[in-house]
């Protein structure tokens, strides 16, 4: 198997959980330490996968955020089996933040953002009865990038000007590497970083970027047709197949 094939697997994950120097904080932390890792994720397709690496990094005593959307096409943060999963991962000492998707709704001023950032904000706190320190924009457009101040709705803004020119950055958008390895971005030692990872991208075995997405979407599917399955069973109905 070539370096390509274990590049985002558990197997490397844990191997780049190793590289970590830094105490990993919280982002409201982030003016008590000189030195420290944010460690993040957008949840964007797997939550499955999200508690998967939740489990890992608890293991080796890191401390994540897992930034949830409420308007995703792949899973429903309102079904009571990923509810649970997110109530599990905040028991194994992460927190929670919230990914905003802003081309949901037509936001051209400062007031309509914090206007629906608060709104989803206060539902992920009921929901998951837990405070909402921090977000992270889905998919930024340049217009709604413009919006980097420190803080909006009482959040952290992880797309603000303060983090991107304090703190040294890396990300696995897309399942792969865009500007640098992981590997060799914790080499470096840097004082502040921020690295970003999308759970899904972290498989158990190999596959390529768009295989996670199709059995993340297929799996989903199935789950659905068994849920049906079993509720006609229980109310003694018949599956006219």
């Amino acid at each position: 198997m070539s370096n390509k094939e274990i590049e985002f697997t558990e197997k490397n994950y844990k191997k780049i959980l190793k590289k970590i120097n830094n105490e990993s904080i919280f982002y409201n932390e982030i003016n008590k330490k000189n030195k420290f890792t944010l460690w993040r994720h957008d949840v964007d397709f797997s939550p499955f996968r999200a508690h998967r690496l939740a489990i890992i990094e608890n293991k080796f005593k890191i401390k994540s955020t897992f930034f949830i959307q409420l308007g995703s096409n792949f899973y429903n943060i309102f079904e009571k089996d990923i509810k649970e999963i997110f109530l599990n991962i905040i028991s194994l000492g992460h927190d929670i933040g919230l990914h905003f998707y802003a081309s949901q709704y037509n936001i051209d001023s400062k007031k309509k953002l914090e206007k629906y950032l608060l709104f989803e904000k206060q539902i992920l706190e009921k929901l998951l009865s837990t405070k909402i320190k921090v977000f992270s924009f889905h998919n930024p457009s340049k217009k709604i990038l413009k919006y980097n101040n420190f803080k909006y709705a009482n959040m952290i803004n992880v797309y603000s000007k303060f983090l991107k020119e304090n703190i040294h950055y890396c990300s696995d958008s897309n399942g792969y590497w865009r500007f640098q390895k992981l590997e060799n971005f914790l080499d470096k030692n840097y004082k502040k970083i921020q690295v970003t990872t999308h759970p899904g991208w972290w498989t158990l075995k190999f596959m390529k970027p768009r295989q996670k997405i199709k059995r993340c979407i297929d799996g989903r599917a199935i789950n659905c047709l068994k849920s049906y399955d079993k509720i006609l069973f229980d109310t003694g109905r018949k599956n006219i197949r």
